[in-house]
């Protein structure tokens, strides 16, 4: 069986509120997440905004720290890993943002962003290597010396991608890669995603409050709810016979694409 890349064992993570006149509110956003990616795999993680789903990627990139648990990435226990142990996991996992709009900077040339990683990683940025990035996500050399806002929605997260690829990374997590652009581009970044997976053998770990959306590209499912992974499994197994009803509420809220038919019967509980 091969090994996980990256493991996340029983994390937790409690957020506290400041007060001056009582005490101290607490947020239990993740709670004992256990949650596995192999190498090349897709693994999507599902669950309505609040779920805790957004939180869980931020753990496992170490842009926050866990309050319990830990993380293993390639065998090796990154849970409070600081400096040269930090730089290292940043270079292997990388990360693509949610809005394309926000997560480019608009005064840097594409050039700029997408050497950002190269530079702050002391590894060559010629111009060979940004051309072979850029083309890489379907985008022509030439778009190399554009700004952001010259570009649509589609084409700036293909920029984040670039960047995202630019450190020859091991994995990306992408968190909600899809949801601010149009629903004619999404499969379009979705495939991009897909075939960048199996032609570097990266592991993917796509986060998104829509499961219609990640069924072409996942192999695994795993749905989040109130912070908890209430159910996982193989993506064909989820949508053919859900066990939890919150999945089963989630697939009665895909649109199905018949005329005839406004829905899927809602769940019963059990």
């Amino acid at each position: 069986m091969t090994e996980p890349l990256l493991s996340l064992a029983n994390v937790s993570k409690t957020f506290r509120g400041r007060s001056a006149f009582r005490p101290a509110a607490e947020t239990h956003a993740v709670q004992d997440v256990s949650l596995e990616v192999a190498p090349g795999e897709t693994v999507a993680l599902v669950g309505e905004s609040g779920s805790g789903k957004s939180t869980l990627s931020r753990l496992a990139l170490r842009l926050t720290d866990v309050t319990s648990g830990r993380i293993i990435f390639d065998g090796n226990d990154v849970t409070r890993v600081r400096g040269r142990g930090l730089r290292t996991l940043r270079r292997e996992l990388s990360v693509v943002f949610q809005d394309p709009y926000t997560s480019l900077n608009p005064r840097q040339t594409v050039a700029r962003i997408v050497s950002g990683p190269l530079r702050n990683h002391g590894l060559p940025r010629d111009q060979k290597t940004l051309i072979d990035l850029i083309t890489s996500v379907g985008l022509e050399p030439e778009h190399l010396d554009r700004y952001p806002h010259q570009f649509s929605g589609g084409q700036r997260q293909r920029i984040g991608i670039a960047r995202a690829l630019a450190t020859q990374p091991r994995m990306i997590i992408a968190d909600e890669p899809v949801s601010a652009l149009d629903v004619s581009i999404r499969a379009q970044i979705l495939n991009l995603l897909g075939d960048l997976r199996d032609e570097r053998g990266l592991a993917l770990l796509v986060v998104s409050h829509d499961l219609a959306v990640v069924r072409g590209i996942a192999d695994r499912v795993a749905v989040m709810q109130n912070g908890r992974l209430v159910e996982s499994g193989p993506v064909e197994q989820i949508y053919a016979d859900p066990k939890d009803p919150y999945t089963r509420s989630l697939l009665a809220a895909v649109p199905v694409p018949d005329p005839h038919r406004r829905s899927r019967p809602l769940p019963t509980s059990t």
